[in-house]
């Protein structure tokens, strides 16, 4: 009997062996699919580039085929991908217009800007833009303002919703007291609200009022743009957005509003247009050309996400100090690399590594030209590594500054004590116990901290004092963790100039004394797969599939990716928060 079932047992464990082989490559084989590059589409006389852009845009993707960005996770594309693919489709005959075609579009309103540019650049051919909004949100609609003309569908369950600007915090204090987890958060600057998330139970007065002056200047920003855009006086903009009765604008008020010029279904605007199914050609398959690099060349390098102690995974988008390095390293070391742009998209993070790189940067600039072209954000730690270089360009919708340094250290003893769990130190050492969870901070750690926080902060002054030639007391009067929108921050002598990467490329040439050159992209394109084993085959990336699978609050997944950036580097230059809307 025993013999019988240890059989069975066996040729269940083979079947089951063989089930997972099965299942591993069938998944496998899914996803090899995913790697193989669209094929480019065929493109006849007289056809158009369509633009439906969805999901999440970033500055730059250095993968070419991602398979998570597909049903494991949000769609991701990239503003580097879509504008270089809008300036080809300006200068080749065969496109004749864009079908742009926004819906949920997830990005910084710089990024939305960058895009913009190229677009009116591509109407400045003669070639017409055509936007068709079926729903369409604020940055969707924002977008739509740089067509020709902008189509709505007459449903009355499509429309506009035009909420206004917005971003904030979610704080966990009253959560924590309840559970017993308390955190100790020691900041430098009164406007620094990195901290107070998990600190307080609303936003400082300090930090409230410096939020609202940010967001009334893009606010106001991006109100003149749409008026610009729709030749709308400013007056009835605000009025469209602080005065309607209806939340969505849709059919004849869209109309009304000038918000819109005509209402058709899709179908019938194709008819309009004169287009066929195979004259539209998709932005994925729509093939742009190698760059091939000469002997002048200008590198820009893309330094995007948070800034952080190691890489989280192949899809987190973050800065470390040895992958930026090494590209910095390459650079300094090749002859035909004349200037350098560094696109710098970042909230900060690690004052540490912020220091790390700002220190190569500076080794850089003494052997090459550095141009900084800031993002959607480049404040906090992402200022720091701006800071030294040679001149400084600002999106119109960047936000920087927020100098100044944060700490947060955390203790659990109130909920271990709640429980019934108690820890027993043997320690030698005045501050043996100084980073453990378990232990109620003493006045001693507390104080000691306190040292570092200043010391780090009076670095961080120093860095921008010696970037920017001002004394330490102007950068004290802007720093103390204050956020800036790229207007103020010029009045401050933050920056240099508002605008954007293309300008920020002129000056590095002219910085450089070069009139030809070609723009050699960093970092390099990687294929997903080969550096996905070249790197390790375990359960991150199962984390990183697992954790696509489920739409993350945004407001919860910033406070949870510092927590974990505060777990072994409690010194942040880090900015607290997103902007929304």
């Amino acid at each position: 009997m025993k013999s019988k079932w240890f059989s069975l047992g066996c040729l269940t464990a083979v079947i089951i062996i063989i089930i997972l082989i099965f299942t591993t490559v069938i998944s496998f084989g899914s996803l090899g699919k995913r790697f193989q590059k669209p094929l480019p589409e065929r493109i006849t006389e007289s056809s158009w580039l369509k633009l439906d852009l969805s999901g999440r845009i970033i500055d730059y993707n250095e993968f070419e085929d991602n398979p998570l960005t597909g049903s494991f996770s949000a769609k991701t594309t990239s503003v580097h991908n879509i504008v270089h693919k809008i300036n080809k489709a300006a200068q080749d005959d065969r496109i004749i217009g864009i079908l742009l075609e926004p819906k949920f579009i997830s990005c910084g309103y710089a990024n939305l800007h960058e895009i913009m540019n190229a677009l009116e650049d591509f109407k400045t051919t003669g070639k017409e833009i055509h936007a068709y909004v079926d729903l369409g949100l604020n940055k969707d609609y924002f977008l739509s303002t740089v067509a020709n003309k902008i189509h709505l569908n007459p449903s009355a369950s499509a429309g506009v919703l035009l909420t206004g600007v917005g971003g904030g915090m979610l704080f966990y204090k009253e959560m924590l007291d309840k559970i017993g987890v308390e955190f100790n958060v020691i900041h430098a600057g009164k406007y620094k609200g990195a901290g107070e998330t998990f600190s307080c139970n609303e936003l400082s007065a300090p930090v409230r009022k410096n939020l609202d002056g940010l967001f009334s200047s893009i606010y106001d920003s991006i109100l003149l743009e749409i008026a610009k855009n729709r030749e709308i006086e400013i007056s009835n903009i605000v009025r469209v957005y602080e005065k309607r009765e209806e939340l969505f604008v849709n059919q004849e008020t869209a109309l009304d509003y000038n918000l819109i010029d005509e209402l058709t279904f899709k179908e019938d605007l194709y008819k309009e247009l004169g287009i066929s199914k195979k004259r539209v050609v998709s932005l994925s398959k729509y093939d742009t050309p190698k760059f091939k690099t000469s002997n002048t060349n200008i590198a820009v390098v893309y330094a995007q996400g948070g800034i952080v102690m190691q890489s989280q995974g192949l899809e987190a988008v973050n800065i470390t100090a040895s992958k930026l390095n090494a590209i910095l390293d390459k650079i300094e070391r090749d002859n035909e690399i004349k200037g350098v742009v560094i696109r710098v998209n970042s909230p900060g993070g690690s004052a540490l590594v912020s220091e790390i790189i700002h220190a190569k940067i500076k080794k850089l600039r003494e052997i090459k030209p550095v141009v900084i072209s800031m993002g959607n954000v480049a404040a906090s730690g992402g200022y720091y590594i701006s800071a030294e270089s040679d001149y400084i360009f600002a999106d119109p919708y960047t936000i920087t500054g927020s100098i100044g340094v944060v700490a947060m250290l955390m203790n659990i003893s109130k909920m271990t004590d709640k429980i019934g769990i108690n820890e027993e130190d043997i320690s030698k050492g005045k501050f043996t116990n100084a980073m453990s969870i378990y232990s109620k901070l003493d006045e001693a750690t507390i104080q000691s901290m306190r040292l570092s926080i200043q010391s780090t902060y009076l670095e961080f002054k120093q860095r921008v004092s010696d970037g920017r030639d001002l004394s330490l007391t102007e950068v004290e009067t802007i720093a103390q963790g204050q956020v800036w929108s790229a207007d103020d921050a010029l009045q401050n002598n933050l920056i240099d100039e508002v605008g954007i990467i293309s300008d920020a490329i002129t000056k590095a040439a002219e910085l450089s004394d070069i009139d030809e050159f070609t723009i050699e992209y960093f970092p390099k394109k990687k294929n997903f797969i080969e550096e996905f084993l070249k790197d390790k085959l375990d359960v991150d990336l199962a984390e990183t599939i697992l954790s696509n699978q489920v739409k993350e609050d945004r407001g919860v997944l910033k406070a949870w990716q510092l927590f974990k950036s505060i777990k072994n580097d409690p010194l942040q230059a880090v900015m607290p928060f997103d902007l929304e809307n």
